[in-house]
């Protein structure tokens, strides 16, 4: 068992890290990894291996080791390497964490691509802050873009042994910032859907080493599969766990041309599942409103007969980004969009929910959804206006 400690209050063992409260229980409430109270920057990372039978007999060894006393009871995140993630040894190893006094079952579960030792020594704070408020920071981060989701340990208890869904956590990556695209070529072959990669992929430069996006899935307490970004905005919209986000569309009459959309409000959502053999139906309406953010092409969107071009197109965005990620999850057998929840209403009692297996019949259901937009704002700007010049109009 090996055991990674820093001043950064960090733990790693061989599925994974855990950081973000180990400190000393007798001391100045577990502080350490700055000076000055917080104020200072960040000092240099320490690392202590360990060989033990296990995470917890690994613990006291350390503690006989190190002048201060690890406690967890304000641990923030638990990382795990997607290579152990994938060896469904999840069950075995992490979520029994829940029985832990020290641990909260609000700490959050984050898989990172390459080993979790690597992922926890590139993670480092924005300036005057520490390591455990800039990873809050940008957990909350979620619920503007959902880029990502956000999963706890309670979650990874309850989705590996639950019979209506499926466990999912943030997929996190290291990105070196070198993958911004020459000066010319970002549009180069027509529209490029926006946040359609995964973590470690994201087209930029400089930054932070470490990034959240996208979702890695489980089966059980195996991860078989992830997805973007983009799949993942569309994964949160059918559960509704956002009522608020930002798309960007291709202009429908100039599709060289992108029309960024912004989401004020999502109705609710109306799932009905029809249980039909070996093959459920499930079928998906939901119903949006917005505001266009920006019109790069001018034309003239803010008259009543053009929104509904504008309207047409983003129904269809949604409805063809649902069914994709729908076909994806159906392929890697997993219910992330909590059908099961709504399958469950057709059951009398649990043992004929139990005996019908949701989690079996779910790869074999029929997807039907219907996406229902409406224009209702269209910025500060009343009529869009084209761009004049010696050569006229453009």
């Amino acid at each position: 068992m090996c055991l990674y400690w820093g001043l950064n209050r960090a733990l790693k063992t061989p599925f994974g890290s855990l950081f973000g409260g180990a400190g000393s229980s007798g001391g100045s409430g577990g502080g350490g990894d700055t000076e000055g109270g917080g104020q200072g920057e960040e000092k240099e990372k320490g690392t202590i291996t360990i060989e033990a039978p296990s995470f917890f007999s690994a613990i006291p060894i350390l503690n006989s080791n190190i002048s201060k006393e690890l406690n967890f009871m304000h641990l923030e995140a638990i990382v795990i390497s997607e290579g152990m993630a994938s060896s469904g040894k999840i069950g075995e190893l992490i979520t029994p964490y829940a029985r832990f006094r020290e641990i909260r079952r609000t700490t959050k579960i984050i898989i990172c691509k390459g080993t979790a030792e690597k992922f926890i020594k590139q993670v480092a704070p924005y300036s005057g802050e520490l390591v455990t408020q800039t990873i809050e920071e940008l957990i909350k981060n979620s619920k503007k873009s959902s880029f990502f989701p956000v999963s706890n340990l309670n979650d990874a208890y309850d989705g590996t042994k639950s019979t209506y869904h499926a466990f999912f956590g943030t997929y996190a990556a290291i990105n070196e910032g070198e993958k911004l695209p020459e000066e010319g070529s970002v549009y180069e072959g027509g529209y490029r859907i926006p946040g359609d990669y995964y973590a470690g992929d994201v087209p930029r430069s400089n930054g932070q080493k470490f990034e959240f996006f996208g979702t890695a899935v489980f089966d059980g307490d195996k991860m078989v599969g992830k997805l973007t970004g983009f799949e993942t905005q569309m994964m949160m919209l059918v559960r509704g766990d956002v009522k608020r986000m930002s798309f960007t569309i291709a202009d429908p009459q100039k599709p060289e041309l992108v029309l960024p959309i912004s989401i004020k409000e999502v109705d609710k959502l109306k799932v009905q599942v029809d249980i039909d053999g070996d093959k459920p139906k499930i079928k998906l309406e939901l119903g949006m409103e917005g505001d266009i953010a920006i019109i790069q092409s001018r034309i003239n969107y803010e008259k009543p007969e053009m929104k509904k071009i504008v309207e047409a197109a983003f129904e269809k965005y949604i409805e063809d980004g649902i069914n994709r990620t729908f076909q994806k999850c159906r392929e890697m057998k997993c219910d992330v969009f909590n059908f099961g929840h709504s399958a469950v209403k057709k059951f009398l009692t649990i043992p004929e929910w139990e005996e019908y297996n949701w989690i079996d019949k779910f790869p074999n259901s029929e997807f039907e959804v219907k996406a229902n937009f409406t224009v209702r704002r269209t910025g500060k700007m009343l009529k869009s206006m084209p761009v004049l010049s010696t050569e006229g109009k453009e």
